[in-house]
């Protein structure tokens, strides 16, 4: 609700009533009835009319002020005001009408000069009206004691009068009270049941206490003992806009406006009324009449931001979003507007900025959080965005939207137990949500119980199931049992139904990589690029492509879709990169340079940027462009330790631990820095100086927790173990964590002490038995010591925690393939098929090709294999599917060079035998 300054009249109206027994005047008469009318442009007309028929009589000079004050004219306001009391009109009054037009404009200076404390001969009705003029003055200026004797004085000279109660009233609601101030100006409406200036403040604490219905309640009351009443009819109108009743406001809003046709109050109501009909050129157009006016009403930047944003002016938005946002830092509107303009500007980056320092008051706005949470996701800080979508349904708990949006987001950081909890109680606040059931089918794939997901897939509504999401998602699943046609059929449907379909063309990408066929999958992504270049998982399926067998060819896919796109942020990232490591650095460069990229905002071009140059040897413009970054955000850890860097390679030691300090001042707390500092300290000064600054930092307070380990690391780092497991063994009594505990193991393992390195894994398992990390490397340990059996049951127990973790999966169908009984081998595969639909990398491609190579299948064995990396036990396993498959001579080549060098493997002795065997 906008918050207008109560401009209390502290005069009823004596001079729109006023006569004369001297003389008719009928221009009083047609005024008095004009202003009855509500028709204040030909009251103050008339009124002019009967001051020029009769310029001596006072009455009618209180008349002519009273109807220009109405109107907005306050010169002729004043003028007519002080010739009315010059003129005979009675004092009280003529005194409360001049007071009230100079507290109209604000000059609560000259009402306490020119109305001092009212002395004790002054008559009481005068005393009374320059107390409370007073008071109201006082507490414009800010006052508050000055107020409380002036009220003291009103209610003194007469409690029961409706100044002395307006101007209580007043005093409690700047005081906070308002449960005071509504009970005294109850007891002022009981005495005078239609004084405006009572009904007005009523009017404001029922908008306060969320009683709008009330408030236009009293608003009515006004208007219609008084049509011409702006102040009323305008909060009125207000009030129904923010209620969504347009055609309920627009009466108000013309009525005003015919009488004063550039009330700025009514030209902004005006634009409101078209930003509720998005009716975003005229919203703009009636904005541009208030001029620079328009930041002086609370919502105006914010109605300007979002017409011009409607417009497609995209820069005037921002720029008004921005200024909005400078001036309301705790109003959530401003920060979702600008936070989502970031988003869809490709810079995420920015809106976690702006959205994150919009919580930090922890404003009850879901939508806020629900945004908070998409810009997480998208720049794949996906534990934060669980935290920012629970708290939006912490705030909204039957919101069904927010609470799918918080199952998929559980459901990224691999809580599918969590997320299918969430939809299923969004199912239950709206049973038709889109998607939500379709979200089902995958939390069930996630949690691999693929043969609930079919359930589930299978439940859904004949319309839905044949449609583009349930395709795909039936596409999903068959993938994941790598029945390859079945797959094929779905995604192509998906893209059947919904020929645009970025979700179909991901998935067919992934059919046709493991049916090698590499040039339709970098085209189907490329088309997903097209048309969405800033499609996190096609830029990452296209980077990958570019490393496999069919690199060049996505390579050049990459580059010209970055072209096409050059804007794109992330997408030029990866372009840049992806040169890079093809050894074409200047390109990658040019790219991360482009007039296109400058025009945006944030750290991670000049950054990738940096990052390029300074592996090209490149080391001045490396600088250049990580000062440019540290400039774009001068609290980037990241900025600051890569100029750190480059400081420390051009022999400034000195500038660049003035930098990293300077940082950490800013953010005693931040661990890049800390580390950063330690290993300069440790290349420049040594390692006991480090450990002096390692402990100098672990006794500050807002350095924890990060610097408790750090003397720890230094340690470590400095290949001094034993001492480093001393260190992190005397946190752990009073700091226990998994990171600690892992640090402690590796130190352990580092110094020869295995046992004594699983025992410290052990001990963090026993205490928090749901610690993935822990008892992942715990299985680590079980696997390298051959402890098989133990290594199995972690595992498992890992994978009932984190249904997700691909290593966990992989490992697990590893030892289980080794068994190479049939049964173990078929739920090897299983486990196998989760890990590489969920993490297709070489390892993972690696472990399910050699399970595959000893079933039926062993084309898509070899498919596998191939991306499995250049290792010797892969190419071994690869000749031995090759020879499955009736490719003797390939699997000869494949072997040959392998076993050509002395390298050591596990199975070399295995490869050798297959050698033989394959030899004419």
């Amino acid at each position: 609700m906008i918050r207008q300054p109560v401009m209390l009249s502290l005069v009823v109206a004596a001079a729109m009533a006023a006569t004369s027994p001297a003389m008719a005047n009928p221009a009083r008469d047609r005024a008095v009835l004009a202003q009855a009318r509500g028709e204040l442009r030909a009251a103050q007309i008339e009124w002019r009319n009967a001051v020029r028929a009769e310029p001596t009589v006072g009455a009618i000079r209180a008349g002519l002020a009273s109807a220009s004050l109405d109107i907005g004219d306050v010169d002729t306001a004043e003028r007519e005001a002080r010739a009315a009391l010059a003129n005979g009109y009675d004092r009280a009054a003529g005194t409360a009408l001049l007071m009230r037009v100079l507290l109209s404009q604000g000059r609560f200076r000259d009402v306490l000069s020119e109305f001092p404390e009212p002395a004790p001969d002054l008559p009481p009705a005068v005393a009374l009206q320059v107390a409370a003029g007073r008071a109201l003055a006082q507490i414009g200026s800010g006052d508050v004691e000055g107020a409380r004797a002036s009220v003291a004085t009103a209610e003194r000279l007469n409690g029961a009068s409706m100044e002395a109660g307006v101007a209580a009233a007043s005093l409690a609601m700047t005081e906070g009270d308002k449960a005071a101030a509504e009970a005294r100006i109850d007891r002022t409406l009981a005495a005078h049941p239609n004084a405006r200036e009572a009904l007005l403040i009523k009017a404001q604490l029922q908008l306060e206490r969320n009683d709008p219905t009330g408030a236009l309640e009293n608003f009515g009351r006004i208007v219609s003992t008084a049509p011409g009443e702006v102040t009323a009819r305008l909060r009125r109108a207000e009030v129904l806009l923010r209620m969504g009743q347009v055609d309920r406001a627009a009466p108000d809003i013309d009525a005003v406006s015919a009488s004063v046709p550039n009330n700025a109050m009514a030209v902004y109501l005006r634009a409101m009324a078209f930003s509720l009909q998005q009716n975003w050129r005229a919203a703009d157009a009636t904005l541009q009449r208030l001029g620079p006016q328009v930041a002086a009403f609370p919502d105006g930047l914010l109605m300007q931001a979002m017409a011009k944003r409607g417009l497609g002016q995209t820069a005037q938005a921002e720029d008004a979003a921005r200024r909005h946002v400078a001036r309301f830092p705790d109003d959530p509107r401003g920060a979702r507007l600008l936070g989502s303009m970031a988003l869809d500007g490709g810079r995420p980056e920015e809106a976690v900025a702006v959205l994150a320092r919009a919580t930090q008051r922890e404003p009850r706005d879901p939508e806020l959080y629900e945004l908070l949470g998409r810009a997480y996701s998208t720049v794949g800080r996906s534990a934060e965005a669980v935290q920012a979508l629970e708290k939006a349904v912490s705030i909204a708990p039957e919101n069904p939207t927010l609470l799918t949006r918080l199952g998929i987001a559980r459901l990224a950081v691999g809580d599918a137990e969590g997320a299918q909890n969430a939809v299923r109680e969004a199912l239950k606040h709206g049973p038709a949500l889109p998607g939500a059931r379709e979200m089902l089918v995958a939390t069930a794939m996630s949690r691999g119980d693929l043969a609930t997901a079919e359930t589930e897939l299978a439940g859904l509504p004949a319309d839905t199931r044949r449609g583009e999401v349930a395709s795909s998602l039936a596409g999903t699943l068959s993938l994941m049992r790598l029945d390859l046609p079945a797959a094929r059929t779905e995604f192509e449907n998906a893209i059947r139904q919904a020929p645009a379909s970025k979700i179909g063309r991901l998935g067919l990408a992934r059919v046709a990589l493991l049916q090698d066929r590499g040039e339709e999958a970098i085209r189907l992504v490329a088309e997903v690029l097209r048309q969405d270049p800033a499609n996190a998982e096609a830029i990452r399926r296209m980077s990958e492509l570019t490393t496999g067998p069919a690199g060049p060819a996505a390579l050049t896919a990459l580059v010209a879709e970055q072209a096409a796109s050059p804007a794109q942020p992330a997408l030029a990232i990866t372009t840049a990169e992806a040169l890079a490591r093809n050894g074409q650095a200047d390109r990658a460069i040019a790219i991360l340079g482009g007039d296109a990229l400058r025009q945006g905002r944030g750290t991670a071009i000049p950054l990738a940027r940096s990052e390029i140059q300074a592996a090209a040897g490149q080391a001045a413009r490396a600088e250049e462009s990580a000062r440019e970054a540290l400039a774009e955000d001068p609290s980037s850890a990241r900025a600051r330790v890569q100029l750190a860097r480059l400081r420390m390679r051009a022999n400034d030691p000195r500038e660049a631990e003035a930098l990293l300090r300077e940082g950490l001042r800013a953010a005693p707390g931040d661990a890049m820095l800390q580390q950063a500092l330690m290993g300069l300290i440790t290349e420049n000064r040594g390692v006991d100086a480090a450990l002096a600054e390692a402990t100098q930092l672990a006794s500050q307070a807002d350095a924890l927790p990060a610097a408790a380990t750090l003397r720890g690391d230094v340690l470590m780092a400095a290949h001094r173990p034993a001492e480093a497991a001393q260190a992190f063994a005397a946190l752990t009594p009073s700091s226990p964590s998994g990171p600690l505990a892992l640090r402690l193991s590796a130190a352990l393992q580092a110094a020869g002490q295995p046992d004594q390195a699983a025992a410290a894994l052990r001990a963090r398992v026993e205490a928090v038995p749901d610690d993935v990390e822990v008892l992942n490397a715990l299985a680590q340990f079980d696997i390298v010591a051959g402890r098989t059996a133990a290594a199995e049951a972690r595992l498992r127990q890992l994978i009932a925690i984190a249904p997700e973790h691909p290593m966990a999966l992989n490992n697990l169908a590893w030892l289980l393939g080794e068994r190479g009984d049939p049964d173990s081998l078929v739920q090897a595969r299983g486990f196998a098929q989760r890990a590489f639909y969920l993490a297709p990398n070489p390892d993972t491609a690696d472990t399910l090709g050699w399970i595959l190579a000893r079933g039926p299948d062993h084309g898509l064995a070899v498919t596998l294999l191939r991306q499995g990396g250049d290792r010797a036990g892969t190419a071994y396993r690869l000749a031995y599917a090759l020879q499955k498959a009736g490719e003797r001579q390939e699997a000869l080549r494949v072997l040959t060079p392998v076993l050509a060098t002395d390298t050591t493997f596990p199975e070399r002795s295995q490869a050798e035998r297959l050698r033989a065997e394959l030899q004419p």
